[in-house]
Protein backbone atom coordinates (compact mmCIF):
# COMPACT_ATOMS: atom_id res chain seq x y z
CA UNK A 1 0.00 0.00 0.00
CA UNK A 2 1.29 3.90 -0.98
CA UNK A 3 2.89 5.45 1.86
CA UNK A 4 0.86 8.99 0.21
CA UNK A 5 -2.54 8.17 1.08
CA UNK A 6 -4.74 11.35 1.63
CA UNK A 7 -6.28 9.65 4.87
CA UNK A 8 -4.24 11.09 8.46
CA UNK A 9 -5.64 8.60 10.40
CA UNK A 10 -8.33 5.16 9.79
CA UNK A 11 -11.05 7.14 11.06
CA UNK A 12 -10.83 9.28 7.85
CA UNK A 13 -10.75 6.45 5.71
CA UNK A 14 -13.59 4.71 7.42
CA UNK A 15 -15.49 8.33 6.51
CA UNK A 16 -14.66 8.06 2.93
CA UNK A 17 -15.58 4.27 2.67
CA UNK A 18 -19.25 5.17 4.32
CA UNK A 19 -19.14 7.98 1.85
CA UNK A 20 -18.88 5.59 -0.71
CA UNK A 21 -21.44 3.29 0.50
CA UNK A 22 -23.98 5.73 0.98
CA UNK A 23 -23.78 6.97 -2.79
CA UNK A 24 -23.82 3.27 -4.28
CA UNK A 25 -27.13 3.57 -2.06
CA UNK A 26 -28.85 6.54 -3.64
CA UNK A 27 -27.91 5.62 -6.96
CA UNK A 28 -30.85 6.54 -9.53
CA UNK A 29 -31.52 4.82 -12.59
CA UNK A 30 -32.17 7.42 -14.86
CA UNK A 31 -34.38 6.41 -18.44
CA UNK A 32 -35.48 9.44 -20.96
CA UNK A 33 -38.74 8.68 -22.59
CA UNK A 34 -37.66 10.99 -25.42
CA UNK A 35 -34.35 9.39 -26.54
CA UNK A 36 -33.77 6.11 -24.53
CA UNK A 37 -30.94 6.85 -22.91
CA UNK A 38 -30.12 5.40 -19.47
CA UNK A 39 -27.94 6.40 -17.18
CA UNK A 40 -27.33 6.61 -13.42
CA UNK A 41 -27.90 9.77 -11.00
CA UNK A 42 -27.55 10.76 -7.60
CA UNK A 43 -30.92 13.42 -7.85
CA UNK A 44 -34.58 13.47 -9.36
CA UNK A 45 -34.45 16.58 -10.57
CA UNK A 46 -32.32 16.21 -13.80
CA UNK A 47 -32.63 16.61 -17.44
CA UNK A 48 -31.26 13.78 -19.86
CA UNK A 49 -27.12 13.86 -20.20
CA UNK A 50 -27.59 13.11 -24.03
CA UNK A 51 -30.85 14.74 -25.49
CA UNK A 52 -31.03 17.20 -22.46
CA UNK A 53 -34.98 16.94 -22.89
CA UNK A 54 -36.63 17.43 -19.06
CA UNK A 55 -38.94 13.85 -19.66
CA UNK A 56 -37.56 11.13 -18.44
CA UNK A 57 -38.33 7.99 -15.72
CA UNK A 58 -36.79 7.43 -12.67
CA UNK A 59 -36.64 4.75 -10.45
CA UNK A 60 -34.28 4.10 -7.18
CA UNK A 61 -31.85 1.41 -7.34
CA UNK A 62 -32.10 -1.07 -5.00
Amino acid sequence: MSDNLPFQNPDQLQQWHQGIKDANRNNIFCHCHACGYEWMDSAFDVTCIQCRSATRWLETRT
